[in-house]
């Protein structure tokens, strides 16, 4: 296996129920995005790595002989398992990594830090294919990046309603700049066939709860992370991305570093 592959999807696999739920949507993403999948698992004790790797086995049979998918194997050992986790994401590089989270500071430890998107997810997914992405933009910074990711998605997710939602700038002087950047998004996405739904709202910025009002019926929101302030940098990033991760709705959480992405995509300007 190279050490740098954009063509696999990670899932840390504890054997809990909600690990599995993660390896739910491993499977449906693999299929998606036609990427191998890979499932880890952290040994904290050298001594049990053979008896987690039968274990881990175990789980990669059942999961081909009820999904059809053949996943890769590994077992690392190390003490804390988060701090396994990143390493692995660091090291490897995949496209993308699928973690699960019942809430803990552990989640956010993993996030930080790394140019590797990630998909928290806190329960099975709704559904196989993916049918309403939510994506917040701001305006405050440039939106680009952000534009690559919903055409990229909308590759893997053709069908899917991509939904832009946005500040109306009501008010502000930044009215006229959002309604510019909104026309423009408009034509690329025409141009590319994509789903598009634009929702704006007169709130100053998308604020965790904004988004989650919003998103009643997203089967994933895509995130661009913000940086913490330099206080809590070394540990979190932003308060809203805590609170969407941690959301009362269950719903999958995509979160992209400002300097990554899925894969290379060039927008043409």
């Amino acid at each position: 296996m190279d050490a740098i592959d954009k063509n696999l999807i990670l899932v840390p696999c504890d054997f809990s129920p909600l690990a599995y739920q993660a390896l739910e949507h491993g499977i449906c993403m693999s299929k998606a995005m036609n990427n191998r999948l890979l499932i880890l698992h952290v040994a904290t004790r050298e001594k049990d790595i053979r008896a987690m790797e039968k274990k881990l086995c175990f789980v990669g049979e059942e999961c081909f002989e009820k999904y059809g998918v053949r996943p890769e194997l590994m077992v690392r050992q190390g003490g804390q398992p988060y701090s396994v986790i990143k390493t692995v994401a660091k090291e490897m590089d995949p496209s993308l990594v699928i973690l699960k989270t019942d809430g803990g500071v552990q989640t956010i430890t993993i996030l930080s830090g790394t140019s590797t998107p990630f998909l928290v997810i806190q329960g099975p997914p709704a559904s196989i294919i993916l049918e309403n992405i939510v994506f917040p933009i701001n305006f405050l910074t440039r939106h680009d990046e952000k534009l690559k990711r919903v055409m990229l998605l909308s590759e893997y997710y053709p069908d899917a309603v991509m939904h832009i939602i946005t500040p109306s700038g009501k008010g502000t002087t930044k009215e006229k700049s959002i309604a510019g950047s909104l026309t423009v998004m408009g034509k690329v996405m025409k141009e590319q066939n994509i789903k598009v739904n634009f929702i704006t709202h007169d709130e100053l910025k998308n604020t965790a709860e904004v988004i989650l009002r919003l998103s009643k019926d997203a089967d994933m929101i895509a995130i661009q992370m913000e940086e913490a302030p330099s206080f809590t940098k070394k540990y979190l990033f932003g308060w809203r991305e805590e609170k969407l991760i941690i959301n009362a709705e269950k719903i999958p959480i995509l979160c992209f570093n400002k300097d990554a992405d899925l894969k290379p995509y060039r927008v043409n300007d």
